[in-house]
C-alpha cells in the first residue's frame, strides 16, 4: 500500500485531506509568542483577521526532522510505503526536514518529492498522487506522473501588494516589480521553483483576465486539463475565476482552495491564482 503525506502549504486543509485520500503534515505560523498549526489550530478566515491586527507580520516554519519522523513511522508501521510530497525546496526549509527524517529509517520505503511548487500546484500533484495510489498503480508509475506534472505545471497568480512577499524574503526575480507598482497589480508565476515576475497589469480584473488569456496559450481548449484555484480570503472573486476557466477550458478535474496562513503570510489578503496541468 501506498501512503501520500503532503505538507500543507499546499492549501490542503484537513478537511481536505480527508476527503481527498492523503495525509497532511502542517507547518507553522507564529504571531509574536503565539504559534499554530497551519489549518489544524489556525484557519485561513481566522488567520486573515489576526494578520489585519498585527502590527508586524508573522512568522512561518517547516516541519521539524521529528515531527517527519513521527509521521513517516505511524504511516509505515503496518508496511505501507510513503510518497511524501512538499513544497519547493527554494521557498521553505521543508523538504530537507522530511529528507532527514527519512535517513532515521532506512529499513523503510519512504520517498521524498520537491513539488518545485506551492499552494495549488502541489495540492494537484497530491491529488494526482492519491488517485493514482488508490487505483493500485506503483510508485514507479506514481513518481514519472509528478515528474511529467512538475514540467508541465503552469501557475500565475496576481498580488494586491508585493508587500508581503518582500518582507517576508519570498520575492525571488519578483524584487524586480518593486518600485514600479504604485497600484500596478503585479502578474506573478512559479518558474524553478521561485516565484517570478511575469507582467504588470493596471487593474485586478485586468490581471485576471490576462492570467486566463496566458494559460489559454499554454492550454489547446480541446485538450483536458486540470485546474487549480486558489485566493486569499475572497471566496467571490474565486468562484467567479472558477466559473469562467471551466467555460475557457476543457476541465476534467478541479481543485478549489482558500490560501490558508502560511502562503496568507508571504503574499498577504486579495491573492487570485490559477494553475493548469494536461491531464492524463
Amino acid at each position: 500500500m501506498i501512503k501520500i503525506l503532503v505538507d500543507s502549504a499546499s492549501s490542503i486543509t484537513p478537511r481536505m485531506a480527508q476527503s481527498l485520500g492523503v495525509h497532511l503534515i502542517p507547518l507553522k505560523v507564529a504571531f509574536g509568542e503565539e504559534s499554530f498549526f497551519d489549518g489544524v489550530n489556525l484557519d485561513g478566515p481566522s488567520f486573515y483577521t489576526r494578520l489585519a491586527a498585527s502590527r508586524t507580520l508573522p512568522i512561518t516554519s517547516q516541519p521539524s526532522a521529528g515531527e517527519f519522523l513521527s509521521r513517516f513511522q505511524e504511516l509505515t508501521a503496518d508496511g505501507s510505503q510513503v510518497l511524501c510530497i512538499v513544497i519547493s525546496h527554494k521557498l521553505s526549509g521543508t523538504l530537507s526536514s522530511a529528507e532527514a527524517a527519512r535517513e532515521m529509517l532506512p529499513d523503510r520505503s519512504i520517498h521524498v518529492f520537491d513539488s518545485l511548487s506551492v499552494s495549488i500546484g502541489e495540492g494537484l500533484m497530491a491529488l494526482a498522487a492519491a488517485q493514482m495510489a488508490q487505483a493500485g498503480q506503483p510508485l514507479e508509475a506514481i513518481l514519472a506522473r509528478l515528474e511529467r506534472m512538475r514540467a508541465q505545471m503552469r501557475i500565475l497568480f496576481v498580488v494586491d501588494t508585493l508587500e508581503y512577499l518582500q518582507k517576508g524574503g519570498r520575492i525571488g526575480g519578483a524584487a524586480a516589480f518593486l518600485g514600479t507598482m504604485l497600484k500596478l497589480k503585479p502578474l506573478l508565476t512559479i518558474e524553478n521553483g521561485r516565484i517570478e515576475p511575469s507582467e504588470k497589469v493596471r487593474t485586478k480584473a485586468k490581471a485576471v483576465e490576462r492570467m486566463l488569456a496566458l494559460l489559454e496559450a499554454e492550454m489547446a481548449s480541446d485538450r483536458p486539463a486540470w485546474l487549480g484555484l486558489a485566493h486569499g480570503n475572497c471566496p467571490d472573486e474565486c468562484a467567479e475565476l472558477e466559473e469562467t476557466a471551466r467555460a475557457r477550458f476543457c476541465c476534467q478535474q478541479a481543485l478549489k482552495a482558500d490560501v490558508g496562513p502560511i502562503i496568507g503570510t508571504h503574499v498577504g489578503p486579495g491573492v487570485l491564482g490559477m494553475g493548469v496541468v494536461p491531464a492524463e
